[in-house]
């Protein structure tokens, strides 16, 4: 398509950049601001484009040109088609309704099912306390532990908690079998299936109950929230930055789909009612995902279903890649397997709007094919000649570059800060290899492999890197890198020629994604025994021989608990023998007192902060800890907080598509050692392009040593500790990196070697609340000076 002058149709991806640009401002300032207007403009742009591709850019010169090309324009149209659900689903924000429990004689009874197979028991011991612990006006909730593994020690933790603990004499059907097994063997009127991860809050039943008053109601669905951070956030260090991967689609999407009756059932933190369930037969056998398809069937059963928005239970996402991508594939191979037996198009009782829904829901999983042929695309120009789109730079910049902008802006301003298109493109690639492959052998009917349960709560101790994920990726980089050196530098047919920089863009694109791909697969350690969740609450600390004294409870799990305690005239520094043991027990509000030891313990200025592992805990001490932990605004981070470098916005949202940005900041690491006690003063470093980068951490290297007092800072009182008599109090200075900071420790860049062993103290103001004992794991030898691995002591399952 030759286009003249087409400088002057620029005006048209300028003005449609202003025109969602202002929309997408005014978003944020407030909320809901040109939502519609922005899915209009949005849906025209690409409906333009479309007819552009359509009409103007298949080749024509060859049959294999033609085919690749017909091929590409199939994935962008199904690619716009899954859009558009998203547009139709998203259209109107959803408003949640709160509907209270009934008058005490007409509660309904309720059976609460956890279904479990081979996870560990404290993992269970937290999901069973949090069922028992759920509020209700009567005593007509029953808890059953639905074991599939038939293990004695699930048994006995089910009864010390009151709950029923059943097994059956097989398998049949894995988790489908395991609830239908539970639902045969009850009597509730209402029944709450769990997975053995998910804890509930205290108020689920009050937040759920309610809504069954309406007869047509067949059940009721809660986001899956988590806890911990997902891979992404993990391996990316982005904790704070980026969401959750999940919540887009169990809290925005779900949503979206309540107002169609299309809620979809995702196998945790669900309400049914049972005569719902069994109208269809129970939960739906013969498939993986078992809980797709019980939905599914109670819809084409005319009953009504509705989404809680609020997060009332929370559990673990998959700690590692490898787990997500064992889960991913369940997902993938289920929805295809659910599809074949109860066709969404085809069963009946579905409305239109569920038939479209859930087709597009099947859809998805093909995610992995269509990125697939996106990357390859531009391959096969550059290693073999093969044309897909035959058009011109100035065409692509008139047609193209508006629509992407469009989507991008779109996309943001619809979906706010859960999601952002560049993080989704990163997010599907990472999984594209492993999903392409599940999808296309579940197409083509070969064998499926046995269930598989996604492994949680089990954590990481060392850093490794999935091969087998990666190689994948790494073979697509390889290829990559050959096609950019044989199209720009080996084939000068190709030079200066429109195709060559489109396929050159195109390929270039892809490349920075599945770098990042790569990188996810660098597993990094989870020292952690248990989530700690941030606390500001009062608690009081028993000292053996200074008696009690008020202070904050810093983060509790139901292994231990770190709080401060400000100096006092009782609590001095001259006076107080600094010995953690000396703290006996913890007063916490709504628990009581519960007993214990002090791991640790650390002096500041400002007071003490502390360590406390608590003693064995009693079935009701864990209950009342479980609903303390649960009920913290900090549990389960908010979506809507401010995130540091999130691509959503703006011109940074149109950079972050190729250039995600890093959260660097200055700050200062102090650190006290068993061998010198010394100040480090840390810079960690603005953001810039990466020459200045590295020129800045030559400059800081080159300091060696100086005076305590120039680096600004104060020499930290030495501190006891249960695996050290002593710390030297020697103060000296030195400037190091911190190159990445997570729960479990800290990895340093320095000049000097530390020793693996040495116990430090380390405080990193804005990072840390509170200064850490760890201990020196391990030291590298790099090209400029050291590298040295910490790790908390609070990160150490025995502390």
């Amino acid at each position: 398509m030759m286009i003249e002058n087409w400088y002057w149709m620029l005006v048209y991806p300028a003005l449609i950049l202003v025109v969602m640009e202002t929309l997408w401002i005014g978003s944020r300032r407030r909320p809901g601001f040109g939502h519609k207007s922005a899915i209009v403009i949005t849906i025209v742009v690409r409906i333009i484009y479309l007819t552009w591709r359509v009409l103007f850019t298949i080749p024509s010169d060859a049959w294999w040109n033609t085919a690749t090309g017909i091929l590409l324009l199939t994935v962008e149209v199904l690619g716009f088609a899954q859009s558009l659900a998203v547009y139709v689903t998203l259209w109107t924000p959803y408003a949640g309704r709160t509907v209270p429990l009934p008058p005490a004689d007409e509660l309904p009874r309720v059976d609460v099912f956890i279904a479990t197979y081979n996870e560990p028991v404290s993992m269970l011991r937290m999901t069973i306390a949090g069922a028992v612990g759920m509020r209700y006006p009567t005593d007509g909730v029953r808890v059953f532990v639905c074991d599939d593994g038939a293990r004695e020690e699930v048994r006995q933790l089910a009864e010390e908690y009151g709950a029923i603990h059943l097994i059956r004499p097989d398998h049949a059907h894995a988790k489908a079998g395991n609830l239908n097994n539970a639902l045969g063997r009850s009597d509730g009127d209402l029944i709450v299936t769990l997975d053995a991860d998910m804890v509930p809050r205290p108020d689920f039943l009050e937040r759920t109950v309610g809504r069954f008053q309406d007869p047509e109601l067949g059940f009721v669905q809660a986001p899956q929230a988590f806890y911990n951070e997902d891979p992404f956030q993990y391996n990316l260090f982005s904790g704070q930055a980026l969401p959750n991967e999940q919540d887009f689609f169990m809290r925005t999407l779900q949503a979206g789909k309540s107002r169609f009756n299309a809620v979809m059932y995702v196998g945790s933190n669900t309400m049914f009612r049972r005569s719902a369930l069994e109208s269809v037969g129970g939960f739906a056998v013969g498939v993986i995902t078992e809980d797709l398809a019980t939905g599914l069937l109670i819809q084409g059963a005319k009953y009504r279903t509705e989404f809680v928005p609020d997060i009332i239970a929370a559990g673990l996402a998959p700690e590692n890649l490898a787990d997500m991508l064992k889960q991913r594939d369940r997902w993938c191979r289920g929805n295809i397997q659910t599809a074949r037996k109860w066709n969404p198009l085809t069963l009946p009782g579905l409305t239109l709007m569920q038939r479209w829904l859930y087709s597009d829901a099947v859809v998805y999983w093909y995610f992995g094919v269509f990125k697939l042929i996106y990357i390859i695309t531009p391959l096969l120009f550059l290693l073999f000649g093969v044309v897909a789109l035959d058009t011109s730079v100035e065409a692509l910049l008139i047609f193209w570059l508006p629509t992407y902008l469009c989507v991008m802006l779109c996309f943001a301003i619809i979906v706010g800060r859960r999601r952002s298109h560049s993080w989704s493109n990163i997010y599907e690639l990472a999984l594209t290899p492993a999903i392409a492959l599940s999808a296309a052998a579940e197409t083509l009917g070969l064998r499926v492999k046995a269930f598989n349960v996604t492994p949680k709560g089990v954590g990481l101790k060392e850093q490794v890197f999935h091969w087998r994920i990666a190689l994948p990726h790494l073979v697509l980089l390889t290829l990559a890198a050959v096609g950019l050196v044989r199209g720009i530098f080996l084939s000068p047919e190709l030079a200066n020629t429109s195709a060559l920089y489109i396929n050159v863009f195109w390929c270039l694109y892809f490349v920075v994604g599945l770098v990042l791909a790569v990188t996810l697969c660098v597993e990094r350690p989870r020292l952690r025994s248990a989530e700690r969740t941030p606390m500001s609450t009062p608690v009081t600390a028993a000292f053996q021989n200074f008696g009690a004294h008020p202070g904050e409870l810093v983060d509790l799990s139901l292994m231990g608990a770190r709080i401060s305690i400000p100096w006092s005239e009782r609590l001095d520094p001259k006076g107080f023998a600094s010995k953690a043991s000396s703290v006996t027990a913890l007063q916490i509000p709504e628990v009581g007192e519960l007993p214990g030891i002090g791991s640790w313990i650390v002096n500041s200025s400002d007071g003490v902060t502390i360590g406390f592992r608590f003693d064995p805990l009693t079935p009701e001490q864990t209950v009342d800890l479980v609903q303390v932990i649960t009920e913290s605004p900090s549990w389960v981070r908010g979506d809507e907080e401010e995130k540091a470098y999130l691509a959503t916005a703006g011109w940074r949202a149109v950079r972050g598509a190729t250039t995600p940005t890093l959260p660097w900041r200055r700050a200062q690491v102090r650190m006290a050692t068993n061998s010198s006690a010394v100040l480090h003063p840390v810079t960690l470093f603005e953001r810039g392009p990466a020459l200045e980068l590295a020129r800045e951490r030559e400059a800081a290297f080159a300091v060696d040593r100086v005076p305590t007092a120039a680096a600004g800072g104060l020499a930290l009182d030495v501190v006891d500790h249960p695996k050290a008599e002593s710390l030297d109090r020697d103060p000296g200075a030195l400037t190091a990196a911190v190159e990445d900071i997570g729960f479990g420790g800290c990895r340093l860049s320095l000049r000097h070697r530390l020793e693996p062993g040495a116990l430090v103290i380390v405080e990193i103001p804005g990072s840390l609340a509170q200064p850490e004992v760890a201990e020196v794991r391990w030291v590298k030898r790099r090209w400029v000076g050291y590298e040295a691995g910490l790790q908390f002591d609070r990160a150490n399952p025995t502390g």
